[in-house]
């Protein structure tokens, strides 16, 4: 099963890239009661969000609001497997839709798996730290 997780969480990273928050709905990837977790990140201003509806506010109102990107992407360098919890170490690339200022942001995600589906994603900005709240401590 762990394996399926894997695969599970490369697809919703796939799926957001293409359609963002609507894409991992349409496609089944996340469970209706998600939870999304950025307070691990210490990102000021930025909670946690319960079903997809309070995510994709969050992504819309909060997230590109905060930071309009004109182009936006996620690109997923690292995958290990942790039983019904997958790691994922990211970097987000970003060009600002006025400025053309190019921003990057590497980020550590941890998605928990449940029946096939991302039932809850927790957000850190240090690896080292996501490692060991997942049990994959270095």
């Amino acid at each position: 099963m762990s394996q399926e997780n894997v695969e599970l969480t490369r697809r919703a990273f796939e799926a957001f890239n293409r359609g963002g928050v609507d894409a991992c709905v349409s496609e089944g990837l996340w469970s209706p009661e998600i939870v999304w977790d950025a307070t691990p990140s210490g990102i000021p201003g930025i909670g946690a969000y319960r079903g997809h509806e309070e995510v994709k506010r969050f992504f819309e109102d909060d997230w590109f609001r905060t930071f309009p990107f004109g182009e936006w992407e996620v690109e997923l360098e690292e995958v290990l497997d942790a039983g019904d919890r997958v790691f994922a170490m990211c970097r987000q690339h970003g060009r600002g839709a006025s400025s053309g200022a190019v921003a990057e942001l590497e980020l550590a995600q941890i998605a928990t798996v449940r029946d096939g589906q991302v039932v809850r994603v927790d957000s850190y900005l240090d690896r080292g730290k996501a490692l060991e709240a997942v049990g994959l401590a270095e």
